[in-house]
């Protein structure tokens, strides 16, 4: 059975909110299962007295979703708007019918007076909700459809991880996604790779199969890791990743919408945050160190935080990731749990997801309880930044990574190993390591002569160090011919 939801409003202030009510059901994948959407704008393109028709659907349909702006509408014979004639035959035709009122802004004294009058109506005998976009209108919607689905006992109420799909069976499930990690758990905690085939594994080791009416299905913690498509399944997972122009999102530079198996999401964000963020050098003792702007360690440590901690009960709302020019911010819908606070985070522990929590662990992506917020802060300290910080804002819970600005180069006195070049080592002279360190260090451009009075040196000595130099990558050639430039690769 599907349900019908006819969607009611100011039909010239409030027709962006009713296509963004309809765009919501229809792109989510349980609720196409379960609702059919009429907006006016449908009707009236089917012709054949579109408000007959349009009345028809309205005591017709199971759920009426009204919505409330700051304009009464035009009044008909009967000094009642479309949307309040409509509210009014719904409640008298359809005895069973359920109600949802969503109501644009906090701010009653911006609506006419009618409006207001109609509002004070509905406050009398119905819950409604408030919002302030279309995104926060379409997540409020989500959110309502799917208390009505679990009230109604149409969908599982147990953890969201647990949970089956209705739309997917054991097809979704890639096992060459569940091979790699197997292998990298074997790797990671020194144990080999389980017998058995993939399926079995799933069921008996990781327990992410349910059985549902004879069969064993996929749970959503099994969708997420293990699917290529775990966003069409499960829309809400998702990243969002930006990086702005300056200190505000006033301008985007590039963007992404990430989607996927969480191990896939976690390789394209890395690599977006390493195409946006900068990496400088420097010559130091003889070695060529590569500096980045943030240690991503931290970052990525934050993100599969953001994955494992979020709440997945709220459609319509991804984990938002945003890189500025001082800061980088990860936020996740979902705040923190009863009984944990800002200053409880360091070493304590709650999750709302421990299914996802114990798959992340047994790959070492998560190490012991409560760790993860010192991990970060220690990681950027080490970096020589500020410890991150930790807010809500609403119902999101924040990290922000303040960056080094102009002082990227004055980052970091003990410097990994895995991110230094010994020059000695790689076989250049003194000379070319001097020239390499005026080049990274003070942006130097050589030509040829410039190499030969330097360092009084032949010019055939200074051709033979300035292409050493370009076979050992440490340097590049602009231009040609007598215009030929050295600069640091």
């Amino acid at each position: 059975m599907k349900f019908k939801v006819f969607v009611s409003g100011n039909q010239s202030e409030l027709r962006e909110e009713r296509f963004a009510v309809k765009d919501a059901i229809i792109n989510t994948g349980i609720f196409r299962e379960f609702f059919e959407v009429y907006i006016f704008e449908d009707v009236a393109a089917a012709g054949n007295n579109p408000a007959f028709r349009y009345l028809n659907e309205l005591k017709n349909s199971n759920i009426y979703l009204g919505i409330l702006g700051q304009k009464y509408g035009f009044k008909g014979d009967d000094g009642l708007s479309a949307t309040e004639k409509e509210f009014d035959t719904f409640i008298n035709s359809v005895s069973s019918g359920e109600v949802l009122i969503f109501i644009k802004g906090d701010n009653n004294l911006k609506r006419d007076e009618d409006t207001r009058k109609f509002f004070n109506k509905i406050k009398e005998s119905l819950v409604y909700r408030r919002f302030e976009s279309l995104d926060d209108l379409k997540c409020q919607v989500t959110y309502s459809l799917e208390q009505f689905l679990i009230n109604n006992g149409l969908i599982q109420t147990g953890p969201f991880e647990d949970r089956i799909n209705p739309e997917a069976d054991y097809s979704a499930i890639n096992e060459k996604e569940v091979k790699d990690f197997l292998q990298k758990r074997a790797l990671k905690l020194d144990v080999d790779i389980p017998e058995g085939s993939i399926y079995e594994t799933l069921q008996n080791r990781l327990n992410v199969l349910k059985e549902f009416n004879g069969e064993y299905m996929p749970t959503n913690a099994a969708l997420l890791f293990f699917s290529l498509q775990a966003s069409d399944y499960i829309p809400q997972n998702e990243i969002r990743i930006a990086r702005y122009q300056g200190v505000t999102r006033f301008r985007t530079i590039d963007n992404l919408e990430i989607k996927g198996s969480v191990y896939g999401i976690l390789k394209e964000v890395e690599i977006f945050f390493k195409r946006n963020t900068r990496l400088a050098n420097k010559i130091v003792d003889f070695k060529r160190v590569d500096i980045p702007e943030y240690p991503y360690d931290a970052i990525r440590e934050a993100i599969i935080n953001a994955i494992a901690h979020r709440d997945y009960n709220r459609l319509g709302a991804p984990i938002m990731f945003s890189i500025f020019d001082d800061r980088v911010e990860i936020s996740n819908p979902g705040g923190l749990l009863p009984g944990m606070s800002i200053n409880k985070l360091d070493g304590h522990h709650a999750s709302r997801n421990q299914r996802i929590c114990e798959i992340f662990h047994q790959t070492k992506d998560m190490e012991k309880y409560g760790t993860g917020i010192g991990k970060m802060k220690k990681l950027m300290k080490e970096h020589g930044l500020e410890e991150p910080e930790f807010s809500e804002e609403g119902d999101f819970f924040v990290v922000k990574f303040y960056g080094p600005g102009e002082n990227i180069l004055d980052l970091v006195s003990d410097i990994p190993d895995d991110r230094m070049v010994d020059l000695k080592e790689l076989g250049l002279n003194d000379r070319q390591i001097k020239a390499l360190e005026m080049m990274v260090n003070e942006g130097t451009v050589f030509t040829n002569s410039l190499y030969h009075d330097t360092f009084e040196v032949s010019r055939n000595t200074s051709s033979r160090d300035l292409m050493g130099l370009i076979e050992k990558n440490q340097a590049q050639i602009i231009g040609k011919g007598r215009y030929t430039q050295y600069k640091a690769a």
